[in-house]
């Protein structure tokens, strides 16, 4: 089974046209699928329109994590997900859908799978294409990463390659260039595929924070990685 695992905060405008935009696709292909939406602290309705989603659709599960945090939204998912396919998507559904078909292909010979940006085609501003393309930069100077893209959507993993590490991960944005180190240190196979983006509406995250945030971050990852004690090690 495909879980199709989708973060949301504020998405009431969006996120019942998302839905059935993924119900049409996937009704297409072969897919034995759940689609999995984490509340991660919303304020609208969003919970509202997940909660009567849930009953409408028997493959719709609506969560909310107890304490706002992408990483722990993240970590939430990861758990309740009943298959072992994971994919992580936007709300918005900005990268194109058939993502979700190399996910399904493609996971059967990795452990994770990373859809690119830089290595595709992508619509966004100018601000977030620059900090984007520094932050992968410095990780491949500190880290030694080919990684090209550390966003939160268009990623997929497999459950059984990152669920023993969950309980250590960045409770905020910074799990994706963790679990990168992580299974690159343990040997796991990491493919990226390019994708098309559009993506052009206003972030929900202030970027200036984030940027800052990002930033301290791969300094702490650095220091996690000097300790060879450090759960990055580890073998579970």
């Amino acid at each position: 089974m495909l879980s199709i695992i989708i973060p949301v905060y504020n998405e009431e405008s969006i996120l019942e046209k998302s839905i059935e935009t993924l119900r049409q696709y996937l009704s297409r292909g072969q897919f034995s699928y759940e689609i999995l939406v984490v509340n991660n602290g919303s304020t609208d309705a969003t919970a509202e329109i997940g909660k009567r989603l849930m009953v409408q659709y028997p493959w719709f599960r609506f969560l909310s994590v107890p304490e706002r945090g992408a990483g722990k939204a993240f970590a939430l998912a990861v758990r309740e997900a009943r298959g072992e396919f994971l994919v992580f998507i936007d709300a918005d559904l900005s990268s194109e859908l058939m993502f979700l078909d190399y996910a399904r292909d493609l996971l059967i010979h990795c452990d994770m799978l990373v859809g690119s940006k830089l290595m595709g085609h992508q619509r966004r501003s100018l601000v977030r294409i620059v900090g984007s393309q520094f932050y992968i930069l410095l990780s491949q100077l500190f880290f030694g990463l080919t990684v090209s893209d550390y966003s939160i959507g268009a990623k997929a993993f497999r459950k059984s390659a990152i669920l023993d590490v969950l309980p250590f991960l960045d409770s905020w944005t910074g799990y994706i260039l963790e679990l990168c180190l992580y299974l690159h240190l343990q040997g796991k196979r990491i493919v990226q595929i390019g994708i098309e983006c559009d993506d052009q509406r206003a972030s929900h995250f202030n970027l200036w924070y984030e940027a800052y945030y990002r930033y301290r971050h791969i300094f702490r990852c650095w220091r996690l990685l000097r300790d060879k004690k450090s759960w990055l090690y580890r073998s579970f």
